[in-house]
């Protein structure tokens, strides 16, 4: 029994006679009709009821018809499971990220490697890019993205494009109000700002005073700032549309502010597909700074 019989008795059936099943593929109805011979005569059995030119299943025809359309999905998936090995296509791709980059990106970028590569199990885990660096070191994850200061990067961090940072508030924040913000205005109110793990130690990002509400990802923090629990300090992709439909303030500011970079951590070989989601991060980075 091989594929292309069974392939050739699933036509015939689902077009109801040889000759349409040929004109559907392409394929000789001699060439189908040797094929569907050969397999009956491999599994000992008629497939068919023939009556001159009109076809209908036997009763074991369909019963394992099922079976064959499992067969042909199977050998499908074993062949293209060979030309991934053979391309060097990863099985899996383990990825951490933060969310400084809006989630609707993500969302695509994702659907676009499933169907780009469709056998390739991904897994992407969401967290502080300061604790990127020990998932890669202990192989948790094969590559891993996130926003980093100069000062705070690793050495093993690769840079992949500037990211500018918006000081945001809600329209109705005290600090909307003003014409320009010092150091000491916003020491007054509340800062939202990023939270991670340090040596099994929260630790938080607050700029000015302890007067801050501490959390794990900049979409969360973004959220806090647009509900006026106090301002934040955030990436400008993901806040650029809370600005542009006026959920959100940029904050008029002379600070001197740190200089972040979105960066990635790799482990110690890129794949075809970690490859192929790096060049879609850095294509996207290039469209928004």
């Amino acid at each position: 029994m091989r594929a292309e019989q069974v392939q050739a008795f699933i036509d015939v059936t689902e077009h109801r006679s040889f000759a349409a099943a040929a004109r559907h593929t392409g394929i000789k109805r001699s060439t189908l009709s040797a094929a569907v011979n050969a397999l009956e005569d491999s599994l000992g059995v008629e497939l068919f009821e023939r009556s001159g030119n009109s076809l209908q299943l036997t009763a074991v025809g369909e019963s394992v018809l099922p079976d064959c359309y499992r067969l042909l999905t199977s050998a499908s998936r074993i062949k293209k499971h060979c030309q991934q090995h053979i391309q060097g296509v990863e099985n899996q791709l383990c990825v951490a990220r933060d969310d400084t980059l809006p989630e609707a990106f993500w969302r695509q970028a994702m659907h676009d490697l499933k169907q780009r590569y469709p056998l390739t199990a991904i897994s992407v885990y969401l967290l502080p890019p300061q604790e990127h660096l020990q998932f890669v070191l202990r192989q948790t994850v094969d590559i891993a993205f996130g926003l980093y200061t100069a000062e705070g990067t690793t050495v093993n961090a690769n840079s992949l494009a500037p990211v500018s940072m918006c000081l945001v508030a809600a329209p109705t924040h005290p600090l909307s109000r003003l014409p320009s913000v010092t150091r000491d205005d916003l020491a007054q109110y509340t800062q939202v700002c990023l939270t991670y793990d340090r040596d099994d130690k929260l630790v938080s990002e607050a700029l000015f005073s302890t007067n801050y509400l501490g959390l794990t990802m900049f979409e969360v923090i973004r959220d806090a700032a647009i509900n006026v629990t106090g301002w934040a300090l955030l990436p400008y992709p993901l806040v650029k549309e809370a600005l542009e439909t006026h959920q959100l303030c940029a904050l008029n500011h002379d600070l001197t502010l740190d200089s972040h970079y979105y960066r990635y951590v790799e482990g110690e070989n890129l794949g075809v597909v970690a490859t192929a989601l790096l060049n879609n991060v850095a294509k996207f980075l290039g469209t928004t700074r």
